[in-house]
């Protein structure tokens, strides 16, 4: 009830006088941060919060003949949501997939407290292409689809349960379920969709994106549990911009595998002309002037936006004079598309950003007697409902970036901001406004004004105020995550990669639902007992008056 309510309420705070940390349990500040080494053949967990913090708390062994060792947390998609494949789980279940030869060994454990609930193997008589999770299994919670490069499909655990459940989530799902393989030795997506047989599950192939002539460098995807709280985006004159939000995105960027010099001497060939001489005549012997020979430099880095379910290329745009790098940073989050690469022609590191849309509603097109006509279904495998609209834009920052990552938050209210960690050694946050593509190159107008909109300028200020890590250096970072909080304001970042491991707890819109460390409850609890005295006083000596004026 809501007396109970309140009751429980006052409890916290009364508690909260005497034990202020236990807030970071009810706020959901406490995480353990789990690890795996491929070098090292270990799991680690290591709590972030408390007196135990950065320490390791547990040590899970693995294979040591294992070529590779994943960690698996998840589910598949889910058919109520309306962006992201809402793949976050509340259970702690891990499992970790070790390819030894000829078998697939296999570990559940709880990453809370590294318990191991489960362990096993599976003959494989192909290298595994992709893993798919699936939560709901019985002794651990937390199993998976293999898919081999030879196209069959094994399970892990491999027992008649896994199997039950496998099959209750492919003829559950409505338009099936849908896999992909990026293969970076052909340089091609594949994409299939598995059919329960009845005896055995089956991937068949759906269609492909091949990328002839260039290099896979990275592949990026939506976050998994990311919630979008508005699929529009209110213009200053009130008209709205639909969002482009499709779960099964992918950014593939890939780098020409040709090299400049031959491109540059063809591209110098065949741009190569004379030109007739106008005006007076000039002295024999002087040679024809001719155009300039300028070799023309051709795009060598190219950013791709496929879906996974058609293996179409829905958008593809290319970068000239990009350095030629193992991997290129690049988040997703809601319809934007934000990579990093740097440019030997400017001499600079660029961030490119791709916002996607579907369409746009004018301000008068939305009313009570009239509404657009718009479609409530959407399918991948329907060319003209995938296509979107793209804006796109081009900033520079002054350091060179080794990795991306985006604040997340427990109803998507909050401001994002994107995490940049930069050369040397720390990680700024940067508000996503600064990264409009719509910023105007002109003088704003009224309703740019009202929208907020900035004037365009390329170079984008790292301010010191707005870096996470403040004045500590993390060396070698090559990935962030974020997670959330019970509170709304709360973001929750891990940064890794190198010798150092960073986490810490930012706010990108402020703390506006949290009261702050140092925030006097005791004096607030006096005060409030004394206004409740002061009323009660005030009110007998009100009424004690009342009964004198009535007797007079």
């Amino acid at each position: 009830s809501r007396l109970e309510s309140q009751i429980q309420v006052a409890k916290h705070f009364a508690t909260g006088l005497f034990a202020p940390d236990n807030r970071d349990k009810e706020f959901g500040f406490i995480k353990v941060a789990v690890f795996l080494s491929q070098k090292a053949n270990k799991v680690w967990g290591v709590p972030t919060t408390g007196g135990d913090r950065g320490t390791v708390q547990w040590t899970l062994p693995l294979p040591s003949t294992a070529k590779w060792h994943k960690m698996v947390h998840g589910t598949v998609s889910a058919a109520s949501v309306v962006h992201g494949i809402n793949g976050g789980t509340p259970g702690t279940e891990i499992l970790v997939l070790s390819d030894v030869p000829g078998a697939a060994t296999w570990t559940c454990f709880d990453g809370a407290n590294g318990k191991v609930l489960s362990s096993g193997s599976v003959e494989t008589s192909s290298p595994i292409a992709q893993i798919i999770p699936i939560f709901g299994g019985d002794e651990c919670r937390q199993v998976a689809i293999l898919l081999h490069e030879d196209k069959s499909v094994s399970l892990v655990p491999d027992d008649e349960s896994t199997k039950a459940l496998a099959k209750d989530r492919i003829n559950k799902s409505k338009n099936g379920l849908y896999a992909h393989i990026v293969d970076k030795d052909s340089n091609q997506l594949q994409s299939f969709m598995f059919v329960d047989t009845g005896s055995d599950l089956q991937a068949h192939p759906v269609g492909h994106a091949s990328f002839p002539g260039e290099s896979i460098v990275s592949v990026a995807y939506p976050q998994r549990d990311e919630v979008v709280q508005s699929p529009s985006s209110v213009l200053g004159d009130d008209s709205l911009l639909l969002k482009y939000l499709n779960p099964h995105l992918a950014a593939v960027i890939t780098m020409s595998t040709s090299p400049p010099e031959k491109e540059d001497e063809i591209a110098a060939a065949l741009m190569k002309k004379k030109t007739p001489t106008k005006g007076k005549r000039k002295p024999a012997g002087v040679t024809p002037t001719t155009e300039s020979t300028t070799a023309v430099e051709r795009p060598n880095l190219f950013v791709n936006v496929v879906d996974t379910v058609s293996g179409r290329v829905l958008y593809r745009t290319s970068h000239v004079g990009a350095k030629r790098m193992g991997s290129v940073p690049c988040v997703i989050t809601e319809n934007w598309i934000v990579y990093a690469f740097f440019s030997e022609n400017t001499r600079r590191t660029e961030l490119g950003v791709l916002t996607m849309y579907e369409g746009m509603i004018d301000k008068a097109g939305l009313t009570a007697f009239s509404s657009p006509e718009q479609t409530h279904t959407f399918s991948s495998l329907q060319p003209r409902d995938s296509k979107p609209v793209v804006l796109s834009k081009t900033y520079a920052i002054v350091k060179p970036v080794t990795a991306l990552g985006v604040t997340s938050t427990k109803g998507g209210i909050s401001t994002r901001h994107i995490l940049v960690a930069s050369g040397d050694d720390r990680i700024t946050s940067i508000a996503r406004e600064l990264l409009e593509p719509r910023r105007p190159t002109g003088e704003l107008k009224d309703h740019e004004k009202q929208e907020g909109l900035f004037q365009y300028t390329a170079l984008v200020p790292l301010i010191s105020l707005t870096s996470p890590s403040y004045n500590q250096t993390i060396e070698g970072v090559s990935g962030i995550v974020s997670s959330t909080t019970a509170l709304e304001s709360q973001s929750i970042i891990l940064a890794f990669g190198g010798p150092d491991i960073f986490f810490a707890r930012v706010s990108p819109s402020k703390s506006f639902d949290l009261l702050p460390e140092t925030f006097n409850r005791a004096l607030l609890s006096f005060v409030v007992v004394g206004l409740v005295v002061v009323l009660g006083v005030s009110k007998y000596q009100s009424g004690k008056k009342v009964v004198k004026l009535g007797w007079t």
